[in-house]
């Protein structure tokens, strides 16, 4: 799993998250297409939630 934060010329911070798996003969992709559904529901989540309290401890946070 991949995680990093860029900041843009205007002072914005983007992050961005990616899993990597570099599967090996059938069952390496039988493993990887049965899991590749759930990956957007997990990574997902994990995203807004990082993204969320990264916002909340930003000093300029707005509630």
């Amino acid at each position: 799993l991949e995680m990093y934060a860029e900041t843009d010329g205007d002072g914005r911070t983007r992050y961005r998250q990616r899993a990597l798996f570099h599967p090996h003969g059938l069952a390496g992709h039988a493993y990887w297409w049965s899991v590749w559904p759930f990956h957007a529901v997990v990574f997902g989540g994990m995203a807004r939630n990082i993204a969320r309290a990264a916002a909340r401890a930003a000093p300029n946070h707005r509630a």
